[in-house]
């Protein structure tokens, strides 16, 4: 392990690379290879955000912690008690998955909400996962993994449809608390429709599964005008229980951060080779995991710019000692370390 001084002379090289990132000075040469956000009318935080995702170092991970909808803080508060530091990306859930009625799903994502905007303004990355349960139904963990057919589907994605109607309903419920985000300014990676590879959700190996993400993309930038969101595409890695990825990927100008989803410590290189050559130089992470990414694999697949560990799983698959190391080694990006670069 490198000393203290040699961790403290590291982080002030990759600050002095944020803040030229997040000033003015930036744009003649580490913006210059990134692409543009696919919403031509994002906002000015959500295009700096997804400038800085592009240019993380290869040497360099920012850590991420993922919190369920009930308690938007609990796990992210865990991994600062036992490691003394914060992650640098904070993951929330928008999905209803305990039957909760219109109300009680409101007050939660308000919850969520205040949580986030809090995170933004301490300096950290802000990330949203949507567990959405099949439309018209109540929202349960079981509704999210529904099974229906592809003529079943089809009709979700139709227009004019009952089934499209009641799609269209969720989505602007769920519009309504992001448009609070957007107001206050916060960028936020959106993580919708996730794991669609396998078949565990209902929009799971569907043949048109892009309708379903374009349909929910032009509803909220064309009408909800959600100008803050960076959309995210997460696929589960291509293991024995899902497909390709590219029988699924929307395509590169639908979506601005590609992320896979991997357990079981399966980090095969296959996967990171996959996706690299689908993202075209676009920003890529690891968009769930249980098992903390080892150094061999970072070193191995230097380009993943986040990963993501999933709720519990931080304490249930890691030991405290493993995550004091994984948080305090030279080349993991906290949120202190974020919160500096934008001072």
């Amino acid at each position: 392990m490198k000393s203290h001084s040699t961790r403290f002379w590291l982080q002030r090289v990759l600050l002095l690379m944020l803040v030229l990132l997040f000033s003015g000075s930036q744009q003649s040469f580490i913006v210059a290879d990134a692409a543009p956000p696919i919403n031509a009318h994002a906002s000015a935080k959500a295009r700096q955000l997804l400038a800085y995702l592009t240019n993380v170092p290869d040497d360099m991970l920012i850590s991420g912690q993922h919190d369920y909808l009930e308690a938007p803080d609990e796990q992210n508060n865990k991994l600062q008690q036992i490691s003394g530091q914060y992650a640098g990306l904070h993951g929330y859930e928008f999905g209803g998955l305990a039957n909760q009625s219109r109300t009680a799903l409101r007050e939660q994502r308000q919850r969520v909400v205040n949580s986030a905007i809090q995170w933004s303004r301490d300096g950290g990355i802000v990330a949203i996962t949507f567990h959405q349960a099949l439309p018209g139904k109540p929202k349960t963990w079981k509704n999210v993994q529904a099974k229906i057919t592809q003529a079943e589907f089809n009709r979700y994605v139709t227009p004019g449809t009952p089934q499209y109607k009641q799609l269209i309903a969720d989505l602007d419920e769920a519009a309504l608390s992001l448009k609070t985000l957007r107001d206050a300014d916060v960028p936020v990676l959106w993580r919708p429709y996730h794991e669609m590879n396998g078949n565990w959700f209902w929009w799971g190996n569907k043949q048109n599964y892009a309708k379903l993400w374009d349909l929910m993309y032009d509803r909220f930038v064309h009408v909800h005008h959600l100008d803050n969101l960076l959309w995210v595409w997460s696929p589960n890695a291509p293991n024995a229980y899902s497909t390709p990825y590219s029988l699924s990927f929307p395509g590169i100008n639908r979506v601005d951060v590609l992320a896979a989803d991997i357990y079981n410590n399966d980090y095969r290189s296959s996967y990171y080779t996959e996706l690299l050559k689908l993202a075209q130089g676009k920003p890529m992470g690891i968009g769930e995991s249980d098992i903390l990414p080892s150094a061999k694999v970072l070193q191995n697949q230097p380009a993943w710019a986040y990963a993501m560990t999933w709720g519990k799983e931080l304490s249930a698959t890691n030991s405290q000692a493993a995550i004091r190391h994984f948080m305090n080694q030279n080349n993991i990006i906290t949120r202190d370390l974020l919160h500096e670069s934008l001072r």
